[in-house]
């Protein structure tokens, strides 16, 4: 009889254990997916408040009513709001500051002054020919080109866009020396006296004093420049001074852990049409 017993008290023991791993198993994995949900739900509500600042910057964009797009307006302005001790920033970039690659006249000279070699050149021009009307859907097609590398794409990827129309020109106001060097070459003694009248009197970009190029001051202030009336035609034909397109991107964290932060960069036109979407 005490040998029964001692089986049967034996075997609750273990049951005892087994039950006890069973319910430590189960409470850990229950810990570990309400971890995952948190983390997941966390992440969706960054994601969604990164597409939030995106919406409050085209609401920017689209009090911006002047005929001239400067990067001393509001919208060059980087951004933020607080939610629920969220924080949001934004900000966004003028797309017409960058060469575009759907061009109905690309300009084989900027890709040469951008660091492409002829070989390169030729594909790209060729390509883009062959898309015809279509032009370049995404960035990404420049790797169909023979003897683009990533090293390359990376190198002018930032110098390019193809989200502008087909248009040429290149916005004055905003851009940079970089691209002003590609569209003007070696025309060192122009490019100075550009960035000099757009940094103003503090010679600093993006202040109140600004020199800002407009459709009415263009030729006025290129005449000052010493440019003769037929050059300063040719000067119109390569600069713009507004733009119609811009690159919004967005940063969201409802955590300090930066694993949380989500982005968002969207291309849009002054209407608030999307014409380029990513989520990271």
């Amino acid at each position: 009889m005490k040998s029964k017993k001692a089986s049967i008290l034996i075997f609750v023991m273990w049951a005892l254990i087994i039950l006890s791993l069973l319910s430590i198993t189960v409470s850990y994995n229950s810990a570990a997916d309400i971890k995952l949900a948190k983390y997941e739900s966390l992440g969706i509500k960054s994601l969604y408040l990164a597409k939030a600042g995106i919406a409050k910057m085209i609401i920017e964009l689209n009090k911006d009513k002047n005929n001239y797009d400067s990067l001393n307006e509001d919208w060059n302005k980087e951004r933020e709001f607080i939610l629920g001790g969220s924080k949001v920033i934004y900000r966004a970039c003028d797309e017409g500051a960058r060469l575009n690659l759907n061009s109905s006249n690309l300009n084989k000279e900027y890709l040469i002054r951008l660091g492409l070699d002829d070989d390169v050149c030729q594909g790209l021009l060729g390509y883009r020919i062959k898309k015809g009307e279509k032009g370049f859907e995404f960035m990404e097609e420049l790797f169909l080109i023979d003897g683009m590398t990533r090293d390359i794409y990376l190198s002018i990827k930032d110098y390019m866009t193809i989200y502008r129309g087909l248009g040429s020109r290149v916005n004055i106001n905003t851009a940079d020396e970089n691209i002003l060097k590609i569209v003007l070459g070696d025309d060192t003694l122009m490019i100075n006296k550009i960035i000099t009248y757009k940094e103003g009197n503090d010679g600093e970009i993006c202040t109140e004093d600004d020199g800002i190029f407009t459709e009415d001051n263009f030729s006025f202030i290129f005449e000052n420049f010493g440019v003769t009336p037929e050059a300063i035609l040719n000067y119109q034909t390569l600069f713009d001074v507004s733009s119609g397109f811009f690159r919004i991107l967005a940063d969201a964290s409802f955590s300090e852990d930066k694993s949380q932060m989500k982005s968002v960069t969207a291309i849009v036109d002054k209407l608030g049409k999307i014409y380029y979407w990513e989520e990271e």
